[in-house]
């Protein structure tokens, strides 16, 4: 569990609650029926009720604009923010995050081992 903290702290998380780490689909479809996420259907598959709002806003991606990246970016429909901008949400992000349940895992963006990237995702 202290390696585990010591990771979620190099995200700038402190004083996490429960850290959960790399579970298996069982064990996370488990813990979502626990606190009333979804249910079972008859075939055994793990269902939400998403209510109207399904998709992602097209409107919504936000990309940190820097000089040494701008020209690499293809911006359309991204939405430019400043770094200045996305400290300020991370902030916010950080002290929501605090003494609050999470689910880390730890995977790749990317099929091919030659090009793919590690990361992180801290629910």
């Amino acid at each position: 569990m202290a390696d585990q903290e010591a990771r979620i702290k190099l995200a700038g998380i402190t004083n996490p609650g429960l850290v959960h780490r790399n579970l298996s689909v069982a064990s996370l479809v488990e813990h979502a029926l626990l606190r009333g996420e979804g249910i079972l259907t008859s075939t055994g598959a793990f269902r939400v009720a998403t209510g109207k709002y399904t998709g992602r806003s097209p409107h919504d991606k936000f990309v940190v604009d820097q000089a040494s990246v701008h020209g690499k970016i293809w911006w359309g429909n991204n939405v430019p923010i400043s770094p200045e901008q996305f400290n300020l949400l991370y902030l916010r992000l950080q002290a929501y995050l605090q003494g609050r349940e999470l689910f880390v895992f730890d995977g790749f963006a990317g099929a091919d081992p030659t090009y793919r990237l590690p990361i992180r995702v801290i629910n």
